[in-house]
């Protein structure tokens, strides 16, 4: 059921998996992001999936790679391993001085960036096991993992570092 209490029967496709996410931190009870200033990534185009301005002092930005479920006859390795592939554009793109802060916006604030990996829940699994809760919480990275559902949940920093089980993706 996704979280409309709805069955979905949609293959999660990159622009599926970039769908959820959004529709997720943009309508979550009590959250802050929101649509102004959102941009996503037209098919097969460059930049982030996804970028959600907003936060606690609404000057932050959260940028976000997306992958979808392989179905291909090598989907097993593929979607265990996707989140590599997402974790490199997402590198390439960082802005460490926004990372740390010491970036002012056009007014005068200061400037944070947050990133985030929007997986299939199985490359989500392997990426908290694999990536350290140190380097995660530095990068200020997140997770958002995306069941065959539809459902969408948020893996902070300080969850990095251990195995979870299938159960733990569907709540």
């Amino acid at each position: 059921m996704n979280e409309n209490g709805k069955e979905t029967t949609e293959r999660l496709t990159e622009e599926a998996v970039t769908s959820y996410v959004r529709t997720f931190l943009i309508y979550r009870p009590k959250g802050n992001w929101h649509e102004d200033g959102e941009k996503e990534a037209p098919l097969s185009g460059r930049g982030p999936d996804l970028i959600l301005v907003g936060g606690k002092r609404s000057n932050e930005y959260f940028i976000i790679e997306c992958k979808g479920r392989s179905y291909a006859k090598t989907a097993r390795t593929a979607n265990r391993d996707g989140w590599l592939n997402a974790l490199g554009l997402l590198i390439t793109r960082m802005d460490m001085s926004c990372i740390k802060n010491s970036e002012k916006t056009k007014d005068g604030k200061d400037c944070t960036c947050k990133y985030g990996l929007g997986l299939y829940w199985v490359s989500a699994q392997a990426a908290l096991l694999r990536i350290p809760k140190d380097v995660a919480k530095a990068l200020h990275l997140n997770v958002f993992s995306v069941y065959d559902d539809g459902t969408v949940k948020q893996w902070t920093p300080k969850m990095f570092g251990k195995e979870y089980l299938e159960n733990d993706f569907k709540e």
